[in-house]
């Protein structure tokens, strides 16, 4: 059983991590933390999703889910008084602010009278007018610390298209960070008069039927999570694999065919019972499926009785190793995203070789999610990627673009020469000098965001090509960092990274007295935007080196090659 979890105020505060940051206000902090973990978005996407501030005319946030055609927007209410409820008052007011979603003349109305710039990007760039139009429907989820009253219950029976996570299903819907115990709520499917096999292996009985939809999204822990604790995978957000989901579920007469489009469902468990004409589990989790039942939660009123999954349900115990085993087998036998198949390219293979042969025990390379490095620092393909994108490639504007890394980008990041062992493992000290300065940026709000990190790392890049020695590294770094070591390269990137978050403080400075903010959700995504501060930056960090108030790379390292040669 999950513990609870304390949502009195202020011990609530400690659960939003990084979401607590000077420049945001609390309940801007509980719904980057409520999206992540209940809606299971990345960090760009929660962040991009937040507009909590100023004349926000109500609206904390705005997601739209492309898959199920919804437009959902929050609306948070921390309360710190314990005593006090959620009543039909706030849910009443949440309902006014959902009616500036209905019709695109409301939603012009919207953009054109708030002075919200987050809300006015929102609804510009997902083009909400539009997909109203197309008959997107729009959804209110009201997020609290409190818990509903009666008022409140009696007011939303009457109201399905609000959604309340109050304090009760906040702790009902958790999943905490890492494994989660199986699901112990014992679960019937019929099977009426349909076949199903039984087999033994010396370790587990297996059984294999198809399964009615409309049982299978029953199961606890679905809408919460729980239930995938052991899916590598989790949903995978926006994918192909979602949407083609989805349409199948509404093309109703193909239901009878569902079974023979998709790939079914594995699922281990404690117990099962086959009877004479149903199966029953208990101690349950589904290690591979997540999407289909994901997607069919979602659709859930489109399901017929004739919709079926083929379901392989294993019994044993989920925390076994051979439970383990298959979790890892079950998934990586699927191609499901383009890093799971880029996995076994050449180029990866080869980069993963030869990270075991240079830095065996110290920098280890993962190209399998799930897969046991056994080194100090282990680098994911996806990090490196990133890495390389930046400062390679010096596209940092991509690097939030997951879906690109091991798909068209591809060949462009891994496929050069200079992609080696070395380099990758450079890039990641590089970066790790940026996580340690980063908190040297005065604007908070801009330091927490995920695509800063990149920016950084380019603009780094940026400052090493003004100076000689510099360029040779970027070109080639190994005989640099064979001079001095990691650790010292790391202490060189973090002075030339203060001197350009100097300058970038008091570059966001003047565009906030110039009425003129920086809109880092929006300008990090733009090459034009990342050029022209760059512009703006490094030719100030060229004059802080002429004029002494900063030290060059090269003055740097032959200062620490020096300390090396007497040591």
């Amino acid at each position: 059983m999950t513990a609870a979890l304390d949502l009195s105020y202020p011990t609530i505060l400690k659960l939003f991590g990084n979401h607590l940051i000077a420049g945001r206000v609390e309940s801007r902090a509980l719904l980057g933390w409520f999206l992540e973990n209940y809606y299971r978005l990345d960090e760009t996407d929660a962040q991009d999703a937040i507009c909590d501030g100023p004349d926000d005319k109500g609206i904390d946030g705005i997601y739209v889910d492309e898959n199920i055609e919804r437009i959902v927007v929050f609306q948070t209410k921390l309360r710190q008084n314990g005593a006090k409820t959620l009543g039909d008052g706030d849910l009443k007011q949440f309902s006014g602010t959902l009616d500036q979603l209905r019709t695109r003349q409301s939603i012009e109305d919207l953009q054109n009278s708030t002075g919200n710039k987050e809300l006015q990007h929102l609804i510009k760039e997902a083009d909400l007018a539009g997909l109203v139009e197309k008959g997107y429907e729009v959804r209110g989820v009201f997020i609290t610390n409190a818990n509903k009253d009666a008022s409140a219950v009696a007011y939303l029976s009457s109201r399905p298209d609000i959604s309340v996570f109050d304090g009760v299903a906040l702790n009902e819907n958790w999943v905490p960070p890492g494994d989660a115990a199986p699901v112990h709520t014992a679960m019937t499917f019929r099977l009426d008069g349909l076949a199903s096999i039984q087999y033994m292996t010396p370790d587990a009985t297996v059984y294999v039927a198809p399964l009615l939809a409309s049982e299978l999204v029953a199961m606890a822990g679905l809408q919460s999570g729980e239930l995938f604790a052991w899916n590598v995978r989790q949903t995978l957000g926006k994918t192909k694999v979602n949407k083609a989901i989805a349409e199948s579920v509404k093309d109703q007469p193909e239901h009878k065919n569902f079974v023979l489009y998709h790939n079914g469902l594995t699922i281990l468990t404690e117990e099962a019972h086959l009877g004479d004409d149903s199966l029953t589990i208990n101690g349950y989790t589904v290690v591979n499926g997540c999407q289909s039942l994901t997607t069919l939660f979602e659709n859930r009123t489109k399901i017929t009785d004739e919709l079926r999954l083929l379901a392989r349900v294993i019994q044993l115990q989920p925390g076994s190793e051979l439970a383990a085993k298959i979790t890892r087998h079950s998934n990586n036998q699927n191609s499901i995203s383009a890093r799971d198949l880029q996995s076994n390219s050449t180029m990866q293979r080869r980069l993963q070789a030869e990270f075991n042969a240079v830095f065996s025990g110290l920098f280890g390379y993962e190209i399998k999610r799930g897969e046991v490095i056994n080194a100090t620092n282990v680098i994911t393909n996806e990090e490196a990627a990133r890495y390389l994108l930046a400062f390679d490639l010096q596209q940092p504007w991509a690097c939030h673009q997951t879906y690109r890394l091991f798909d068209e980008l591809h060949s462009d990041i891994f496929g050069r020469k200079e992609v080696v062992a070395a380099r990758v493992a450079t890039l990641s000290v590089l970066f790790d000098a940026v996580l340690e300065t980063l908190p040297e940026l005065q604007n908070k709000l801009v330091a927490s965001y995920t695509l800063t990190r990149f920016l950084m790392l380019y603009l780094l890049r940026q400052a090493l090509e003004v100076d000689a020695i510099g360029k040779q590294f970027i070109r080639e770094p190994k005989p640099i960092v064979d001079k001095i070591g990691f650790d010292q390269l790391k202490e060189i990137a973090k002075k030339i990274l203060s001197d350009l978050i100097v300058d970038m403080n008091a570059e966001l400075e003047e565009r906030e007295q110039a009425k003129n903010p920086f809109d880092h959700k929006r300008e990090l995504k733009s090459p034009t935007a990342v050029r022209a501060l760059a512009k703006q930056i490094i030719p100030s960090y060229e004059k802080a080196i002429r004029r002494g108030r900063a030290t060059a790379f090269s003055a740097e390292v032959e200062a620490a090659a020096s300390v090396a040669a007497t040591a």
